[in-house]
């Protein structure tokens, strides 16, 4: 093992997890996450979205985000992240991002729910803090909309 690198034996179990996938805008827009709150109170996980609707300021679309999910919190069927880009096609949406989930049972499709993702602002020389994620207000600019296919899992602590 390298030096750095952690065992998956001695990872700390996830208290908190969310994962899914599916469509919106009649499959133009797809989305993709992942993230678990460990007991020692970190979090880890990623976020993959594709817009074939937006081309960024590439000009090249269609719009593709890639982030770390560093913020996570659950209340029930839903779960409010926070993270930051690790890469993009839009330089102008280089900062923290927050977004939410509702998962509503099974089959997801037409029944569970995504936020679109929202910048701490568009002015790539600052940079939010992901941790935003826990303020209340989080859900004032992250309104929840359903998914047309695809699941989302929440599983909250116990």
């Amino acid at each position: 093992m390298s030096v750095g690198a952690v065992s998956l034996a001695n990872a700390a179990p996830a208290l908190q997890s969310a994962n899914g996938q599916g469509t919106l805008d009649d499959n133009q827009r797809h989305f993709s996450f992942s993230a678990k709150l460990a007991a020692d109170g970190s979090v880890s996980g990623h976020l993959t979205l594709t817009n074939k609707n937006f081309s960024g300021d590439s000009g090249h679309g269609p719009y593709k985000l890639q982030g770390d999910i560093s913020c996570m919190t659950v209340t029930g069927n839903v779960a409010t992240f926070g993270g930051t880009v690790r890469r993009t096609n839009d330089s102008n949406l280089v900062d923290a991002f927050y977004f939410r989930v509702a998962d509503f049972g099974e089959p997801g499709g037409g029944k569970d729910q995504i936020s679109r993702v929202a910048f701490f602002d568009d002015d790539p020389s600052t940079t939010g803090d992901p941790a935003l994620c826990l303020n209340p207000d989080t859900a004032s600019y992250t309104p929840l909309e359903t998914i047309e296919s695809g699941n989302i899992q929440v599983r909250p602590a116990g």
